[in-house]
């Protein structure tokens, strides 16, 4: 798989220019010296990003760096996942006895198609409509808007993006799914064109950041009910069950893949606000201590307290237009504020292939907005380090 080898070579690269042997980063990693020699090999491409990313920033990578190995790992995935779905199906079989066995918590996948990981791969450490989080999870989002262009075909979706939400880990819900045709209320995506499909698809999820404090949730709960800061990779499914709304910022990435072969230019990036209210009245908590964390690429931010909001380029990153195809996939980071308000908000991607263009309609879910609330004067808690309960932070909004 060309994806598997360029991401080889990149990672042979950081690893001579650190001076570091395979034992060493291996150590620092807390991996075996023989699953990362695979790694840079080409041989094994772990499920999570995670061990990837880590390797990366050992090795001092610069963020273009660690975004084209991203990059080239949603693609190696999502071409993985179109070669399993076009595989032919089995012939039917008699149903045998149900038997669940739990899978393995960071099995690596051979870069060539197989139906079961490589042997020997080592474990990688680490709303309702207007209720549920913004940031929850990985759900592909490709309603179309009215008159313009098309939804997003189930097949398409599962072809693209199978093995990705896989590897992603932020959806609890499982596989993403097409979007239905719109309900007439001013929530809902887009209207259904009676055209060919778009043809793009977009993928949400949580942005990655050095740093956990910028993730801070208003919760409509008392701190003795509230569970303890969960990991990141659990956040999402955190949030889901205390029905937390993101407070005051909102970082995500927008994984952009073409469903063909032909080129497609993103030629530009909008928000549609659904809903102005009041702050949230409730209490807010921190995920971590200090903020921080890089900026894409791609990057932009985006004040949502304007009167007409609109995503700006991040200094030093650059936006669109930008072109993907099936192979060759983008990651736009947007990172969104509000400091006044709970606002509820779509993204719009403007798109042109040929002589066809449209707009897709981006949120967490079908039907389904971003939701970023202000947290001034809000009550705020911090867990601490080694802490055994929620308690008051000394740094309140």
């Amino acid at each position: 798989m060309r994806e598997a080898q360029e991401i080889a070579r990149l990672l042979q690269q950081l690893k001579s220019r650190s001076g570091l042997s395979y034992g060493v980063l291996a150590k620092r990693l807390h991996v075996s010296t023989s699953a990362l020699h695979r790694y840079c090999t080409g041989d094994v491409m772990p499920v999570e990003f995670d061990p990837l990313e880590r390797l990366a920033r050992l090795c001092r990578a610069t963020p273009e760096e660690r975004t084209e190995l991203y990059r080239l790992w949603v693609a190696a995935h999502t071409s993985r996942g179109n070669r399993q779905a076009s595989a032919p199906a089995p012939a039917p079989k008699a149903p045998p006895a149900v038997a669940v066995t739990a899978p393995e918590p960071e099995a690596a996948l051979e870069t060539a198609p197989a139906p079961a990981p490589a042997p020997g791969a080592c474990p990688v450490p680490e709303p309702e409509p207007e209720a549920r989080p913004a940031a929850e999870g990985v759900v592909e989002i490709g309603t179309a808007a009215p008159a313009r262009t098309p939804a997003v075909t189930a097949a398409a979706v599962l072809a693209v993006l199978g093995a990705v939400a896989t590897g992603l880990r932020t959806h609890p819900g499982g596989a993403p799914t097409s979007a239905p045709a719109p309900a007439a209320d001013a929530g809902a995506t887009g209207a259904v064109d009676r055209g060919a499909s778009a043809p793009i698809t977009v993928t949400v999820r949580p942005s990655r950041r050095d740093d956990p404090e910028c993730d801070k949730y208003v919760v409509d709960r008392p701190p003795s009910e509230v569970p303890r800061p969960p990991a990141v990779a659990d956040a999402p499914a955190w949030a889901t069950q205390t029905g937390a709304v993101p407070g005051h910022y909102l970082s995500i990435e927008l994984i952009v893949q073409g469903t063909g072969s032909d080129t497609v230019v993103l030629t530009a990036l909008n928000v549609r606000i659904a809903k102005i209210a009041a702050p949230l009245p409730w209490n807010a908590y921190s995920m971590g201590e200090g903020c921080g964390g890089g900026v894409g690429v791609h990057s932009y931010d985006l004040d949502l307290d304007a009167a007409h909001p609109r995503p700006v380029v991040f200094e030093g990153s650059t936006g669109l237009p930008l072109k993907v195809n099936e192979r060759d996939p983008e990651v736009i980071e947007v990172n969104a504020q509000t400091t006044s308000h709970d606002v509820s908000w779509y993204l719009e991607l403007e798109w042109s292939s040929g002589n066809r263009t449209g707009t897709l309609t981006i949120g967490p879910g079908v039907g389904t907005p971003f939701r970023t609330s202000a947290l001034k004067g809000r009550p705020l808690y911090r867990y601490p380090p080694g802490g055994k309960a929620w308690e008051p932070s000394p740094f309140q909004e």
